[in-house]
């Protein structure tokens, strides 16, 4: 075990002193792995308990979601531990909010941009409460913002299809425009039943070249005779 790793998880122990501290940095990794001094020993105990309580949470916590930013989870642990295992997850999971408690502690943990954020709380219930209560008015300012927005888009589309009925309106007929002259589809039956060409000798007219099921489907009739409207005259 290196010197940094011992002295990191012997602070973490709940039973950890002053005293064990200054022994335990004079120590070299041979010393704390070889040693048979009583007090040695008892330093090597207490990290390897932290470590222990460590790699068990790390393995067995289960992380649920808060929305989508958030992750929690519940962990009671006898050692100080609680922001070493946060930070591995938000380290783990960047840019996401990683809270961890019970009912007395909380530990929040946030890594992002290369940096790392924490915070301690009175208890894991409070701490979701706070979080989801921050959520729910952001949620409620960007629908507000999304709200103006549709209505801004609706209002311009509404003037651009204003602007656009008013252009089609010019290019009608008047009779089209009031209301009481030809839908377009009269128009296109006009001009079909246009084509109709006279009887001729040894020919046929131009209705007797489509088929009467046709013609039914359509719902047109072909006019008799040359003076019928053109679908020119009508525009």
């Amino acid at each position: 075990m290196r010197t940094g790793e011992l002295l990191r998880h012997l602070a973490a122990h709940r039973n950890s002193t002053d005293r064990l501290m200054a022994r335990a940095r004079t120590l070299s990794p041979e010393e704390v792995e070889a040693s048979t001094d009583p007090e040695v020993l008892r330093i090597r105990r207490m990290a390897l308990a932290v470590r222990g309580e460590v790699c068990r949470m790390r393995g067995f916590i289960r992380l649920r979601p808060l929305g989508e930013r958030v992750l929690w989870g519940r962990i009671s642990p006898h050692h100080d531990v609680g922001f070493e295992i946060s930070d591995f997850f938000a380290r783990r999971f960047p840019g996401k909010l990683i809270v961890l408690g019970d009912g007395r502690r909380s530990w929040t943990s946030l890594y992002s941009e290369g940096a790392l954020h924490r915070q301690i709380g009175d208890g894991l219930s409070s701490t979701l409460a706070d979080i989801t209560r921050i959520m729910d008015l952001l949620a409620e300012g960007s629908e507000e913002e999304k709200g103006d927005g549709v209505g801004a888009d609706e209002k311009a589309e509404k003037g651009r299809d204003g602007g656009e009925e008013k252009e089609r309106e010019k290019g009608q007929p008047s009779e089209a425009r009031e209301g009481g002259g030809m839908e377009r589809s009269d128009l296109w039956s006009v001009y079909y039943r246009s084509q109709d060409e006279p009887r001729k000798a040894g020919g046929r007219r131009y209705s007797g070249r489509i088929s009467r099921r046709a013609e039914r489907s359509a719902s047109l009739e072909a006019e008799r005779g040359s003076a019928t409207a053109k679908l020119e005259d009508l525009i």
